[in-house]
């Protein structure tokens, strides 16, 4: 249906006007109240998803470094407790533990020990406190073999590799007349062994003595 203007009365055109004007201003209060709050509202939205997402990533990444420190200090625990078997004497059994590791050294380098003995802490050992309470001091062996200089040097490899820890603190050795390739050597040694703390009732490092097996 065509709307020809210039037939219409002067009062159909002002009704005409004034339904085109409330047109507009409908439309201005839609756009207003309801176009523009509704994209204000969606651009919201997308920034609050994207720094959700922002979010969860951080998360995510904190999350994976979390578990990953979690899995290396297990790792480094173990790794730790590992060398501490093998490096350390335990309380209440240093004199056992270190002579298994002498016979195990002559028996790779091939020296034959005539004894061990195990005299437990040294006088004046000097006393070392681990954060948590633990705290290390020495045990002192003495170890007689029978054995030539070259044999002697690689029993000491040995029981170097086997234990970078140990010391050897005194070393004799006694030339025989009767058998020059084997001399008589003897050899005093110490370990860090774990003791009880000083706060508590300390039970000295326990000796002994080892003859060959």
């Amino acid at each position: 249906m065509k709307l020809n203007w210039s037939s219409l009365t002067k009062e159909q055109k002002q009704v005409a006007m004034l339904i085109g004007v409330g047109v507009l201003v409908v439309l201005a209060l839609l756009y207003q109240f309801a176009l523009v709050p509704l994209l204000d509202s969606m651009e919201q939205r997308r920034q609050d998803t994207a720094k959700l997402r922002d979010d969860l990533g951080r998360a995510t990444m904190a999350l994976k470094q979390e578990v990953r420190a979690q899995v290396e200090s297990a790792t480094l625990k173990v790794q730790l407790d590992e060398l501490v078997e093998t490096t350390v004497a335990p309380y209440g059994g240093a004199f056992g533990w270190v002579t298994k590791q002498l016979y195990q050294a002559a028996k790779e380098a091939g020296v034959e020990v005539e004894g061990v003995n195990g005299s437990g802490q040294p006088l004046g050992a000097h006393v070392t406190s681990e954060p948590g309470g633990r705290t290390f001091t020495a045990f002192s062996a003495q170890m007689a073999m029978s054995c030539g200089y070259r044999d002697l040097l690689r029993f000491l490899r040995c029981l170097e590799k086997k234990n970078p820890l140990v010391t050897v603190t005194s070393l004799t050795i006694d030339g025989r007349l009767q058998t020059p390739e084997r001399q008589q050597v003897n050899l005093t040694l110490e370990w860090p062994t774990w003791i009880q703390p000083q706060t508590a009732t300390n039970a000295p490092a326990g000796g002994g003595k080892a003859a060959k097996p």
